[in-house]
């Protein structure tokens, strides 16, 4: 007797076959792939050592969200809701958004992976801004597709001519990030607009907001989720500006028939109640919120005018943080120079720095190495 279809093997009895990649040409690609941030010095967590370096929230949770934080030591004994259920509709709730139009996941990171396995495979090409996220190359490699760096501009923007040029049948996604990281610039709401009219209608944009709050025009407008097209992804976090790095959760905003694809590829139970119950809170406060993102604002302009009273010369940012362009070995130089001073920032070799904007006491640090770069003693 023939052994029964189960609804899994109907699915993938029904699917669009791909070709499988060979193993042996996949354990190759791997192995070229370096690790994420394997090649950070081994500071952190040294003793004294600040760390403006990951673009931390310099304040603690929310105060309704710590005191949740306090009651679920109780409950980890208990799987969390398999699909991430309550995060999806709270954030649909939120932004009165149709919960199919909602993915969720562990972390903005993981939601972009889950839009890779789901949307791209062997033969497709995702372009993406460099520098940038440095998890970008390794998503894409690891949902088996091919990545394409576009350079960023002199100014540290999007060169969108450029993405328009390397267009290709092939390419299935497009990775944009604004405010960008790491250099802060922003793509006005026009000019995206325009590039995303400009597209053949195979090529989905995944355009990456994970440090949208930051920016006060977006403030303005409310953070509404517009996402300017049936093949747009919009992708946000709240690692960041909601302060929740540590518990991991993000969301996006999809057509119904992309976000349901991206819903079949989360793993399952990988939201927390911890990490769900605290961005439902979140959500709760709006008002706390914006008041903590003119704090963070306030700070990155002190750290803004002091780096250029130091000489140096940073690009004007939306994000929460700062980015020196410096070419060479200079970004090296000037993070040594950090390290030396007692605080860790970002480098990125032959193209500048990235300070996360942080406190007085870090800044005070940061200063120093600044004085310490301009004079040579790094």
């Amino acid at each position: 007797m023939a052994a029964p279809v189960t609804y899994l093997m109907r699915t993938l009895m029904t699917t669009r076959h791909v070709p499988p990649v060979p193993p042996a040409d996949r354990t190759a690609q791997l192995a070229r792939l370096p690790g994420y941030r394997a090649t950070d010095p081994t500071t952190k967590g040294a003793d004294g050592l600040l760390d403006l370096s990951n673009n931390e929230l310099m304040l603690p949770p929310l105060p309704a969200v710590a005191e949740s934080l306090r009651r679920s030591g109780d409950r980890v004994n208990l799987y969390p809701d398999p699909t991430a259920r309550t995060l999806r509709q709270a954030v649909s709730r939120h932004f009165a958004k149709d919960p199919d139009e909602v993915v969720v996941g562990p972390g903005s990171g993981a939601v972009l992976q889950q839009l890779l396995l789901a949307l791209c495979g062997p033969g497709d090409e995702v372009l993406y801004p460099w520098p940038g996220f440095d998890a970008y190359p390794f998503l894409i490699a690891t949902a088996g597709a091919q990545g394409a760096p576009i350079p960023l501009t002199a100014s540290g923007e999007h060169d969108l001519a450029a993405f328009a040029a390397a267009v290709t049948s092939r390419t299935r996604m497009i990775i944009l990030c604004t405010p960008h990281n790491p250099t802060g610039r922003r793509l006005p709401r026009a000019t995206l607009t325009r590039f995303l009219a400009s597209l053949p209608p195979q090529v989905v944009v995944v355009v990456d907001q994970a440090y949208t709050e930051f920016d006060e025009e977006e403030e303005r407008d409310g953070l509404l989720p517009e996402r300017a097209g049936p093949r747009t992804v919009l992708l946000r976090t709240f690692s960041k500006a909601y302060g929740l790095a540590g518990l991991r959760a993000g969301y996006a905003f999809a057509a119904a028939d992309l976000a349901a694809p991206a819903r079949k590829t989360f793993l399952p139970f990988s939201v927390t109640h911890a990490a769900e119950h605290a961005a439902r809170i979140s959500l709760e406060h709006p008002g706390q919120l914006a008041a903590r993102m003119r704090a963070v604002r306030a700070e990155r302009t002190r750290l803004y005018e002091a780096l250029r009273a130091e000489g140096l010369a940073p690009l004007p940012s939306y994000a929460n943080f700062v980015w020196l362009p410096l070419g060479g070995t200079a970004a090296e130089d000037f993070a040594d120079a950090a390290l030396a001073a007692g605080v860790r920032v970002r480098a990125f070799p032959g193209e500048g720095v990235r300070i996360s904007v942080g406190g007085e006491e870090a800044h005070r640090r940061v200063l120093a190495a600044a004085r310490r770069f301009r004079t040579g003693g790094g």
